[in-house]
């Protein structure tokens, strides 16, 4: 690429002066690597330029993070979900039949003892915990939102043919503050 190929070429300000020619020899001349003078006792570890950097080249792109074990590990299987669903329903419809998340770990052993789960599908306690949290949140949304729907489709039947509000909408009205309240 002509004369000045491997060069440095610079100048004091931009577009003035004259320019400064740097060969690799001269830059390589000037660098000062230090080399502190230690006792046995006091070594330390030098970062010199001709070390290698730890890492692979690229291990800070996004492509290449690892995340954890996020979104990975056992899942519940569907039968022991079905049976967790029952648990908690029954608890919905009676509260003296209200299960707790070792009642229900403890009823999903009995099951495995009788062959109808095996123990490795039999998820922890605390497993347990998180899918009530998650199952009972979304059982309310879901309530509320069929709730709302009858009370609208009732209240707009109701417009045309009568006045007060009959039992099917206290039903639900009651229903829905029961739901809401737990």
């Amino acid at each position: 690429m002509g004369q000045f190929a491997g060069y440095i070429r610079a100048r004091s300000l931009p577009h003035i002066g004259k320019w400064i020619d740097f060969s690799p020899a001269q830059i390589c001349d000037t660098i000062h690597r230090p080399s502190p003078t230690t006792s046995d006792s006091t070594k330390l570890k030098t970062l010199g330029l001709d070390q290698e950097f730890p890492l692979s080249k690229g291990w800070a792109l996004k492509e290449n993070l690892k995340l954890g074990n996020k979104g990975g590990g056992k899942r519940i299987s569907k039968k022991v979900v079905q049976y967790l669903q029952g648990f908690f329903l029954a608890g919905n419809l009676r509260a003296a039949d209200r299960y707790s998340p070792k009642s229900m770990h403890a009823c999903l052993k009995e099951l495995a003892t009788e062959g109808e789960l095996t123990l490795e599908e039999i998820p922890t306690v605390k497993t347990i915990k998180g899918w009530i949290g998650r199952y009972s949140a979304n059982f309310k949304k879901e309530a509320s939102e069929k709730a709302l729907e009858n009370n609208q489709r009732t209240a707009v039947e109701g417009s045309t043919s009568q006045k007060r509000p009959n039992k099917r909408q206290k039903k639900v009205k009651d229903l829905l503050i029961t739901i809401l309240s737990k």
